[in-house]
């Protein structure tokens, strides 16, 4: 075996290893986003991209597991159909990272928006809607405490640290809203980060699954002369 063979098989058979674990990582991380959804009263869309999610790293572990026997085999029509889906793995997951981009700028915060409304007209026909959010959060009302200031109603005793409102400084000002729109943009940005992450190492491990087949070809070619 060439030396080139030699190290782009290796090479091949430890970037898929590395897949492996980022597909399950992604898998992992999408179970936690569908469990977050599960405790939220709204659905903000979360579910779907957990979904989604699983769905993705399923399909990532499945490509690398294919990529490491096709690499193992130096089989060239496996090497070619692993080369192909990475091709069109990059392109599904550069759509994903542009939907889920937009849908941060934009969808998101519509959701997010919609959502929370319908949770305060909840909230004022029957108080505690928001109780939930409140004591996660560390936040108070849609906007902030003057929400509950507008309907004429006490600040519940989730807006207070500890649930002590008597200490001016145990009350917090930040709405709910905004403290839950960072947090799903915090989500994205880890989805995002590791998107990219396994879209470089795609492109790499398809540069060298050809460098591969190459090599497998030419092999073949000289083989071929010597009978």
């Amino acid at each position: 075996m060439g030396l080139a063979k030699a190290t782009s098989k290796h090479l091949l058979l430890l970037l898929n290893f590395i897949f492996t674990l980022l597909g399950i990582v992604l898998i992992a991380f999408g179970i936690f986003v569908l469990v977050s959804a599960a405790n939220n009263n709204v659905d903000h869309g979360e579910t779907l991209a957990g979904a989604l999610i699983i769905a993705l790293g399923v399909v990532i572990v499945v490509i690398a597991i294919f990529g490491c026997l096709a690499a193992i085999h130096e089989s060239r029509t496996k090497l070619i159909a692993y080369i192909i889906s990475l091709v069109v793995l990059i392109l599904l997951q550069l759509i994903l990272a542009a939907m889920a981009s937009q849908g941060t700028k934009d969808g998101l915060s519509g959701s997010v928006h919609d959502g929370f409304e319908q949770l305060w007209e909840d909230e004022v026909k029957a108080p505690g809607a928001l109780a939930y959010y409140e004591d996660w959060l560390h936040c108070c009302g849609v906007n902030s405490t003057d929400d509950y200031h507008h309907i004429q109603h006490d600040i519940p005793r989730t807006c207070c640290k500890d649930h002590n409102c008597q200490i001016v400084d145990n009350i917090y000002t930040e709405g709910c809203q905004a403290k839950f729109e960072a947090y799903l943009s915090g989500k994205m940005l880890m989805f995002g980060v590791v998107s990219w992450i396994l879209i470089i190492g795609e492109i790499i491990g398809a540069v060298l699954a050809w460098m591969l087949y190459s090599s497998v070809k030419n092999e073949s070619r000289r083989n071929l002369r010597w009978m």
